[in-house]
C-alpha cells in the first residue's frame, strides 16, 4: 500500500513537472525562433534554418530550465494532492510526513541524474551542432558544410576542417593553397588545432607539402603556435562557447589552458555551473516542499506557483549576474557557482521547520 502511494505521489509531481517543461520550453524555443528572425536573409540563413536552430537548441534549453521546472512542477503536483485533501487522506492512514518527503526526494533524485545525463551528452552536441549550421548559412557561398567536414575559402586557400569536437577543437584539417593560376602551390595537412587565447592556434602534427613543377617536397613541422591560420571571421564559426561545452570537456580544456600558461577562468566558471545545476535542481525541489506543507500552504494554487515562478526566475538570474561579476573581479569560479545554492539552501532549511 504505502508504494503504491510513493509511486502516485511521484507520479503526480513528475506529470506537473513535464507540463511546465513543456510550456516553458515551447515558450522560450518561440522566443529563440523570433530572436533568430532577425538574422534571416544574411548570408543564406532563412526562416527554416532558424526554426532549425531554435528546435536544435532545446537540450541545451532544457538544462538551463530544470532547476525552475523542477521547482515550479513540485510546487503544482504538491499542491494539487494537498487541494484535493489527498495528503491528509494519506495521514490519517499512517503514510507519514518523512515518507511524503522520501517519495519527493526520490523524484529529485530522478531529476538530477536526467540533468547530468542532457547537459554531459545531449545538450553539448546538439548545441555545437546548431551553432555550427547557424554560422556555415550566415557565412554565405564562401564556407559549406558537407559529407567530410566544413570548407571554405579565403582568398586562394581552400580549407578543410574534417570534425569540430564539442571541446572546438578542430581534426583532420587540410589547407589547400592555389597560386595565381589557381594551380595547387602548397598543401598543408594538421591533425588537430586548438583554439588557445582569441585568434591564437596551437596546431598538433603540422606537415607542408610544396608542389614546385612536378616535384613535391614534405616538411614536418611538428607542433607550432600560430596567429595566422584562420581569419576571425571564421572564428566565430568553429569555436564553441564555454557554456556549451559538457562539465567533463571543460574540465579537460581547463587543464590544458593552465598546463599552456592561459587564463581559463572564463572555462572555469562554466564547469562549476554545469557541476552545481543538477544540485541546484536538488535543492529547488526541497525549496518546494515548505511552499506546499510549511506554512504558506494556505495560499491558493495559483499563488503558490506565481511565487515558485519568481523564485526560480530569481535563482536563474542571480545565477546569471554572479557569475559575470566573478569573471569581472576574478572571483574564485566554485565559490560564485555555489552562493545561489547555498542561500537557496538555507532559506529552505528554514522554512521547513514550518511543516508539520
Amino acid at each position: 500500500m504505502m508504494r503504491i502511494l510513493d509511486r502516485y505521489i511521484v507520479l503526480n509531481i513528475a506529470s506537473a513537472t513535464f507540463f511546465v517543461m513543456l510550456i516553458l520550453v515551447a515558450l522560450f524555443t518561440f522566443f529563440t525562433f523570433a530572436g533568430e528572425l532577425n538574422r534571416t536573409g544574411k548570408g543564406n540563413y532563412d526562416s527554416a534554418q532558424a526554426l532549425q536552430f531554435a528546435l536544435l537548441t532545446i537540450p541545451s534549453m532544457l538544462y538551463q530550465l530544470f532547476p525552475t521546472t523542477a521547482l515550479i512542477g513540485t510546487i503544482t503536483g504538491l499542491g494539487v494532492l494537498a487541494n484535493n485533501s489527498e495528503l491528509i487522506a494519506m495521514r490519517s492512514i499512517g503514510y507519514s510526513l518523512l515518507r511524503i518527503l522520501r517519495s519527493v526526494f526520490l523524484f529529485s533524485f530522478v531529476l538530477m541524474i536526467a540533468v547530468v545525463l542532457i547537459g554531459e551528452y545531449f545538450a553539448p552536441a546538439t548545441q555545437q551542432y546548431a551553432e555550427t549550421r547557424k554560422n556555415v548559412a550566415l557565412s554565405g557561398d564562401n564556407v559549406a558544410l558537407i559529407r567530410g567536414g566544413i570548407w571554405w575559402k579565403e582568398g586562394n586557400r581552400f580549407i578543410r576542417v574534417g570534425e569540430v569536437s564539442s571541446s572546438g577543437r578542430l581534426h583532420d584539417i587540410s589547407i589547400y593553397e592555389l597560386n595565381d593560376e589557381l594551380r595547387l602551390k602548397q598543401l598543408t595537412q594538421i591533425d588537430t588545432a586548438i583554439n588557445v587565447q582569441n585568434a591564437r592556434w596551437l596546431l598538433s602534427n603540422y606537415n607542408v607539402n610544396m608542389v614546385q613543377d612536378a616535384n613535391i617536397s614534405v616538411h614536418h613541422a611538428g607542433t607550432q603556435t600560430t596567429d595566422s591560420f584562420i581569419s576571425t571571421d571564421i572564428l566565430d564559426l568553429v569555436s564553441v562557447k564555454p557554456e556549451a561545452m559538457s562539465a567533463q570537456t571543460a574540465y579537460q580544456y581547463i587543464q590544458y589552458l593552465e598546463e599552456n600558461g592561459i587564463d581559463a577562468s572564463h572555462y572555469a566558471q562554466a564547469f562549476w555551473m554545469k557541476v552545481t545545476t543538477p544540485l541546484a535542481t536538488f535543492v529547488m525541489v526541497l525549496l518546494a516542499i515548505p511552499m506546499v506543507l510549511g506554512s504558506v500552504r494556505a495560499m491558493s494554487a495559483g499563488h503558490r506557483i506565481l511565487i515558485g515562478t519568481l523564485i526560480g526566475i530569481g535563482f536563474y538570474l542571480l545565477s546569471q549576474v554572479l557569475a559575470y561579476v566573478g569573471l569581472v573581479f576574478e572571483l574564485q569560479p566554485a565559490l560564485v557557482a555555489f552562493t545561489p545554492i547555498v542561500i537557496s539552501l538555507l532559506v529552505s532549511v528554514k522554512l521547513m521547520k514550518g511543516v508539520r
